[in-house]
């Protein structure tokens, strides 16, 4: 096996424990199964927390730089002491690392709380201080509601001229000017109309956009449900295209196996992946159930069942897999 691949598949196992979707116990038991061998007899192996590669050498684990290829070591050709010393796993400083932030988030809380009450009681006081600030001054009804004194026309006709309507109401004497020009009318006065505030329009809240099935569910070729993949041959998972994917998009594969208490699985952008070699013979009755989901990444980087689907899920087929 190429040891980028081993590595990404550790990567992918070590998410998997820090998601919570295996315990410890389980995290051990795919650990034991991290031992390769190169090509002089070397011992190889991951270690968990740091990622780096280690060597057996002189009944010790060292750090060093693996070959390119590197194959999986069987539990009954291991040296013994080779597993007198456990990988660190880094559950502890996780656990520590919880509790501290668990306390920061606490205390955060009450912060909030005592910030929040603060300002409540200034709002109060200065409430009861200043209540002026809060009360329409009388500019301002008057602008909403202006009040205008207009004249009726019934009042125009029943009041008492004045002496300036008098002067100009008088009949001058009898001219020919005044003959031949007519008599200009009075004009009404039209009543004052009272505005009305116009209400803003109000902002309407909008629906974030939601990921639509952009394509049917994949379809499963090979191996069929139900064949047997015996020893000397890998499992070789494929299926048809669902689509042409675009930029973000990408096939979700995923194997599980004792009542999908073990799963594994990978990001690819072909229609084909194949299953590790290092997990044959853990299914305890050789079966190992497989389906595809076509996903869109929403991060900087693949998240499996955390990014949205947008096929539906395939058919789930099973395909045997027997310890060589």
């Amino acid at each position: 096996m190429q040891t980028e691949e081993i590595e990404k598949l550790f990567r992918q196992l070590k998410r998997s424990f820090e998601a919570g979707t295996i315990d410890e116990g389980e995290l051990q038991s795919e650990t034991k199964n991290l031992f390769f061998q190169d090509g002089e007899g070397n011992y190889w192996t991951l270690g968990a927390r740091t990622e780096k590669w280690y060597r057996f050498d002189d009944g010790d684990w060292a750090q060093a730089s693996p070959p390119p290829t590197l194959e999986p070591v069987r539990q009954e050709v291991r040296p013994p002491g080779m597993e007198q010393k456990p990988l660190p796993l880094g559950r502890k400083r996780d656990y520590d690392t919880r509790v501290v932030l668990g306390l920061f988030s606490l205390s955060l809380f009450f912060c909030l709380i005592v910030v929040a009450l603060i300002s409540y009681q200034l709002g109060r006081r200065s409430a009861m201080t200043s209540p002026a600030e809060h009360t329409p001054t009388g500019p301002v009804e008057m602008i909403q509601m202006p009040a205008t004194e207009t004249t009726l026309p019934s009042e125009v006709d029943t009041a008492t001229p004045s002496r300036t309507q008098l002067r100009g109401t008088s009949t001058p004497p009898p001219t020919t000017t005044q003959e031949e020009n007519s008599p200009t009318p009075t004009p009404t006065p039209t009543p004052a109309t009272t505005p009305r505030p116009t209400l803003a329009p109000q902002p309407e809240a909008t629906a974030m956009p939601t990921p639509e099935m952009r394509y049917g569910p994949p379809i499963l070729k090979s191996p069929e449900d139900g064949a047997i993949r015996g020893p000397g041959y890998d499992a070789v998972l494929e299926w048809k295209r669902a689509g042409e994917l675009i930029e973000g998009e990408y096939y979700h594969v995923e194997a599980c196996w004792n009542g999908c208490t073990g799963f594994w699985g990978d990001y690819v952008k072909d229609t084909t992946w194949t299953f590790p070699r290092f997990l044959r013979g853990a299914a305890l009755d050789d079966r190992y159930y497989w389906h595809v989901t076509v996903r869109v990444q929403r991060g900087d980087a693949p998240a499996g069942p955390f990014d949205p689907a947008i096929s539906p899920q395939s058919e789930t087929w099973i395909f045997l897999f027997p310890k060589e």
